[in-house]
């Protein structure tokens, strides 16, 4: 009851005297005659007045921010350790901790599958049933993905910044309006082929083997191991975006070096891809060997006619890593809850979307070919024969096969979208439209197909169904050194300097200090001097444990 009050007294001014002042606790009462209201500060109490501040996830809340604010509002000095101690303790009352999130992970997993029929989980542990690795695969992204999206999946890794410092592992796949859909997603200890290998092998269980399925990501190692293990048919492209960070490409006229690059990149013929690239090498002449020494050759013999649906890139998985970057901070079970909630607001909107669209094609499809009907208006075609047509467009032409559904240019047959030839040819043949050449799965029917069903969200944890002999998982064991820069003293000393010897004082030797001495303490402790009988002295007196644990000397046995 007097905390209440005095919490009463600190909201509404009242004036008060510091009764304790410390690290972790801060005192204070009222100054009214015979009141005796009193405040104590600590990091509980603090953590309920930052509760409400801190709902939003999104908010960068420091401690300088706490202080100011504490100062503003109450008139009380706090220090950035009890700001500290205050969040910290806020977040638990929100998120709760991190060894309950793994303690009540299978719960979750088996209450999100009887949710949303079709949800894939599956947990890894050791021997201990210590946490390992986790994997859960979006039941309604799988399907949408085997039968409505083009079959490309692009994979990327992201760091947790919680207390659990592991790796988020993510699949996300792009629907007909180019738009992000995450058909899977895992958190494990680290980023290892080991790791990767068994988050792409549950994802190879979900979706099965597709033809002409293409894998995008970065150049990690790991990642290359995963791939070449579970999926050692499919194409694996490489990023354009990071290969072309790693080239380091000279400052000097960076944006037309960069401009030819993605020219490069962006070839759909051979030809075309040799004289790109051989303009590139040109002016920077180091890259043909940068890139020989990471196999860019037989990546470009592969990519060159790819150029899956264009996409180069895995921008796509990097958007939904900076998408959870404040999601990342929460434990496990927080962590998929917010993936699980975004994609059910996505699959309302994008549905909702759909049915209000009035054209064939998607939004972002007819964008696409509305650039390219204005770029072939002065195109001349030429008939070959019934079904094949030959375009002049003043560069190396290009020759149209309807019955084959084909273009010498590559770009219809792998975008799936009409190129400027093949509307050239249409306006050639008095077509009103162009639209029944491109692809089914950018046709806004498919793209209602995509998102017609629906997430369903979880009850309150109070309904939640809990099986007999459903076991917990225990914290992780880290066995490799958690993400974040090692603390060094590599200072250069200044001239004529000599470095500064270690000294502990429990051994009294140098080379370590006395937090990390491995010789035992002391059994004989030395009193203060005593103010009776032999004044000026030093007695030694015997520590009272030694009674009760001996010490002996092994030697001696």
């Amino acid at each position: 009851m007097k905390l209440e009050l005095g919490k009463k007294c600190l909201l509404e001014h009242f004036e008060f005297k510091v009764d304790r002042s410390s690290k972790t606790r801060y005192e204070v009462s009222c100054k009214g005659d015979g009141c005796e209201c009193r405040f104590k500060a600590n990091p509980k109490v603090l953590g309920h007045f930052l509760k409400e501040q801190l709902k939003d996830s999104g908010r960068i809340y420091r401690a300088k921010e706490i202080v100011k604010d504490f100062r503003q509002r109450f008139e009380v000095e706090i220090t950035n350790l009890q700001a500290w101690r205050g969040k910290s303790h806020a977040l638990e009352l929100l998120q709760g901790t991190t060894q309950d999130s793994f303690a009540k992970l299978p719960i979750y997993c088996y209450n999100l599958k009887l949710a949303n029929p079709g949800r894939v989980t599956h947990i890894l542990v050791d021997e201990q049933s210590r946490f390992e690795m986790v994997f859960v695969a979006l039941g309604v992204a799988i399907r949408s993905f085997m039968f409505n999206l083009r079959p490309v999946v692009i994979i990327d890794a992201a760091y947790l910044k919680g207390e659990f410092k592991g790796t988020l592992f993510l699949a996300v796949a792009m629907d007909g309006n180019n738009h992000i859909l995450p058909i899977a997603y895992g958190i494990g200890k680290s980023e290892d082929g080991e790791s990767w290998t068994w988050f792409l092998s549950k994802l190879r269980d979900c979706v099965g083997e597709i033809a002409d399925m293409g894998i995008i990501s970065d150049r990690a190692n790991s990642i290359h191991v995963g791939v070449r293990n579970v999926f050692p048919r499919v194409y694996h492209g490489l990023c354009c975006r990071h290969l072309m960070m790693n080239l380091r490409l000279p400052s000097s006229k960076k944006k037309e070096n960069e401009a030819l690059w993605w020219k490069t990149c962006k070839s759909y013929r051979m030809s075309d891809f040799n004289e790109s690239f051989n303009a590139l090498c040109l002016v920077v002449p180091r890259i043909r060997q940068v890139l020989t020494n990471i196999g860019f050759g037989r990546w470009a013999r592969a990519h060159c006619p790819g150029n899956r649906y264009h996409y180069m890139t895995s921008n796509s998985a990097e958007s939904i890593n900076s998408l959870s970057r404040f999601s990342r901070k929460m434990p496990i079970t927080q962590l998929i809850e917010f993936f699980h909630e975004s994609v059910q607001k996505w699959f309302y909107e994008r549905r909702l979307q759909g049915m209000q669209e009035s054209h064939s094609l998607t939004h972002w499809a007819q964008k696409k070919i509305l650039k390219k009907i204005e770029g072939s208006r002065t195109w001349t075609v030429a008939g070959i024969g019934a079904n094949s047509f030959l375009v002049e467009d003043g560069g190396k032409r290009g020759l149209v096969d309807f019955l084959n559904r084909s273009c010498s240019c590559r770009v219809w047959q792998v975008s799936g979208l009409p190129c400027g030839h093949v509307i050239a040819v249409s306006r050639f043949l008095g077509e009103h439209d162009c639209i029944h050449h491109a692809f089914s799965c950018y046709s806004n029917e498919v793209y209602k197909k995509t998102y017609e069903e629906s997430i369903n969200p979880l009850p309150h944890r109070s309904e939640w169904v809990i099986p007999e002999g459903l076991g917990s998982v225990l914290q992780p064991h880290i066995t490799k050194r958690q993400s974040g820069r090692l603390k060094e003293n590599t200072r250069i000393l200044s001239r004529g300097e000599e470095p500064v010897q270690v000294y502990c004082s429990r051994c009294r030797t140098y080379g370590h200090v006395r937090d990390v001495c491995l010789d035992p303490m002391p059994s004989q402790i030395r009193s203060r001097k005593s103010s009776g009988k032999g004044k000026g002295k030093e007695i030694e007196t015997q520590s009272p444990t030694d009674d009760i644990f001996p010490s002996y000397n092994l030697a001696e046995f």
